[in-house]
């Protein structure tokens, strides 16, 4: 008889992109619903070898299915396999509904993965005795090994099998059918405001016929635009030119979005991209402030030679999207005036300011307690000497995001800006108190979503 499996991805009333940020997660206040590649790659690895019964539920993608309407769904299955997805945010509810499924499902071997997970291993060992494995790999690579028996990279896996889920949920704001795809995992870079060195060891790259065979299976369920997660999509930039010609030689016709350092690129580059179906390039600038970025290993291009590229781009028909990160522990007004003014200056298609978010974690040699992660925030508890203090720090990202947005209409700002950083932040605030009691959690965040607070 085949072992069951249940891979779970829970939802808890926000929309959280769960292999985001080095698979710690971000929340998100937008309406985006991304896919988790990593889980959805671990359950078809357990597919592919014929000798399990696999079963996906992702809460957010099968209607926002709230956590009391998750254990109804399961209340009378059984499992022998049970791998749970969390995030930094929404750790604390992940580890009341593992609880729940222990009492529900005694027998099962209940396994946690993310990020979020690793960081916390020591206290699980020690406190969560319903959990049997804290996975502290991706887990797509440590399915891969529990399933052949051997040590694979992240080059070894297969396509993650999209219709194991309700994959027409993955929308962008404009409702169009996203599905991502990632060609490389890792990044060669060592900025210090960054989780992806903490979870993938290494940088590795696909080959650009396994790339481009994946394109053609998500054009065949219905595309509309293909998603590239790579940390940095041009990091091989021979690499990176083989696979968009191998697009081109193809045929593939779709609208292809990637994140990349846009100072590794060049105007031959991005005619290519161009041709390759590119319509958005996305690129970190973080600050406006040099000397801070320096002291976090993070050297970015010229700025002259970054606006001549992004002019280029905006020019020939690509959109560009700027992220930038407000409330760096040494950042004064002054130093975040200037990272406006720059995205002023840069003058990208779109722009994203961040919260700074601490992510550097003694993982061998501090024991982290679930308290670490604020409920539903994109922050740590963490306490570190720091000029501005969260208030000014939220304020100041509230500022930019309504400012740039301003520029095309009050309206658009307010609807934008103004009325989802204000909603989200009520419905924060009502939420957190229930991170424990996931049955008065649901309740609530009917509650919130009848309102308008919450994503319905």
């Amino acid at each position: 008889m085949k072992k069951r499996v249940l891979f779970l991805r829970p939802y808890y009333g926000f929309n959280v992109h769960t292999d985001a940020h080095g698979e710690l997660g971000m929340k998100l206040d937008k309406h985006d619903i991304y896919p988790d590649l990593t889980l959805l790659t671990a359950a078809t690895v357990f597919v592919e070898s014929k000798e399990y019964e696999v079963r996906v539920i992702d809460a957010i993608a099968q209607e926002r299915m709230l956590p009391d309407e998750l254990l109804k769904k399961i209340e009378n299955d059984t499992f022998d396999i049970v791998i749970v997805k969390a995030a930094g945010s929404t750790i604390h509810s992940d580890l009341t509904l593992i609880r729940t499924i222990r009492e529900m499902m005694p027998q099962a071997d209940i396994k946690i993965c993310g990020l979020a997970a690793k960081i916390l291993k020591k206290w699980l060992d020690k406190n969560a005795s319903y959990i049997n494995e804290v996975i502290t790999e991706p887990v797509d690579e440590y399915a891969y090994e529990y399933v052949t028996g051997k040590k694979g990279s992240f080059v070894d896996l297969p396509m993650p099998d999209y219709t194991l889920v309700d994959y027409k949920s993955y929308r962008d704001a404009k409702k169009g059918l996203r599905l991502t795809i990632i060609g490389s995992r890792g990044c060669p870079m060592s900025c210090m405001y960054c989780p992806y060195k903490q979870y993938y060891e290494a940088y590795e790259q696909r080959e650009a016929k396994q790339i481009v065979a994946e394109m053609k299976k998500l054009i065949k369920l219905g595309a509309d635009e293909i998603q590239f997660r790579d940390q940095y999509f041009s990091a091989n930039k021979e690499k990176t030119r083989e696979l968009l010609e191998t697009i081109i030689k193809e045929g593939i016709k779709t609208k292809i979005v990637c994140e990349t350092r846009l100072e590794s690129l060049d105007e031959d580059m991005l005619l290519l991209m161009k041709k390759a179906g590119v319509s958005m390039i996305c690129f970190g600038v973080e600050s406006g402030d040099d000397m801070l970025l320096y002291n976090y290993n993070s050297v970015k291009g010229v700025t002259k030679r970054v606006k001549e590229l992004v002019d280029f781009a905006q020019g020939i028909g690509i959109e560009t999207m700027a992220f930038y990160i407000i409330g760096f522990p040494e950042e004064t007004w002054d130093m975040a005036k200037s990272t406006y003014e720059l995205a002023e200056f840069l003058d990208t298609t779109y722009v994203h300011f961040n919260e700074y978010e601490h992510c550097h974690f003694d993982i061998d040699n501090t024991e982290y307690t679930p308290d670490l992660f604020l409920p539903f925030e994109n922050r740590t508890s963490m306490e570190y000497p720091s000029i501005l203090d969260v208030d000014e720090i939220q304020y100041l990202v509230y500022l930019f995001e309504i400012r740039y947005a301003m520029r095309t209409s009050y309206e658009a700002a307010y609807r934008d800006c103004y009325k989802v950083f204000y909603d989200n932040r009520r419905a924060v605030e009502k939420l957190s108190h229930f991170v424990d009691d996931l049955y008065h959690l649901s309740e609530c965040a009917r509650e919130l979503r009848e309102e308008g607070w919450i994503d319905a």
